[in-house]
């Protein structure tokens, strides 16, 4: 009959002790003598030990602590460097950018003369085009206003703002708006001249070499 494992467990642990006890009884008293020093021996050093142990541990935890720590550290001062480098270089590439000109006056010409030549490519008619007197200054950047009026007629609309982007100079939409042309006063009266009119604001970034800097 096959024993179970508990069975052959007990059977191999009383094999194990009953063999242990008669080599216990064989041996001398000098013998028991050194035994027991190891019994006692052992007894006094596992406390000793465990201390070790403990205070190991404990150094590892801390060693352990001050390197999650200094790994913090170092990923904030590299995230910190990245964000520097990237804002460095954004003002480097905006101090590089914008229409350029002696003073301020020489840049609203400049951009009057090149959305007129805009408007013209897109075939937008009844073109108005000015620029504001004042300019704002933000950051390392001076923007200049412009606004361009035209008649109402989509595609020279979309043609013009195309060709505004397509410019390195860079710019941005400040305005957009339309009025369309009022209905007949009465029925059978002649349309209008113009199907009405569309306004675009326009801010452009400037270079320019004014020592007082821009209008307030």
């Amino acid at each position: 009959m096959a024993l179970t494992i508990v069975e052959t467990v007990t059977v191999r642990t009383r094999t194990y002790v009953a063999a242990l006890g008669a080599r216990f009884a064989r041996t001398t008293p000098r013998e028991r003598l050194l035994l027991g020093a190891l019994v006692a021996g052992a007894v006094l050093y596992a406390p000793v030990a465990a201390l070790e142990a403990r205070d190991n541990a404990e150094t590892a935890y801390a060693d352990a602590l001050v390197a999650r720590d200094t790994a913090r550290r170092a990923r904030v001062q590299a995230v910190q460097a990245t964000n520097r480098a990237a804002h460095d270089l954004a003002l480097r590439d905006m101090s590089d950018w914008g229409v350029e000109g002696g003073n301020l006056d020489i840049v609203r010409v400049r951009i009057e003369q090149s959305l007129i030549e805009a408007a013209t490519d897109a075939a937008m008619t009844g073109v108005a085009i000015e620029t504001n007197e004042t300019a704002e200054a933000i950051g390392p950047v001076t923007w200049v206003s412009a606004q361009v009026q035209g008649d109402l007629r989509w595609t020279p609309t979309f043609r013009l703002l195309d060709e505004v982007s397509g410019w390195p100079e860079g710019f941005r939409v400040t305005r957009f708006a339309f009025e369309k042309s009022p209905p007949p006063a009465f029925e059978g009266a002649p349309p209008a001249l113009t199907p009405g009119r569309v306004t675009i604001g326009l801010d452009f970034p400037t270079r320019t070499a004014t020592a007082d800097g821009p209008a307030a």
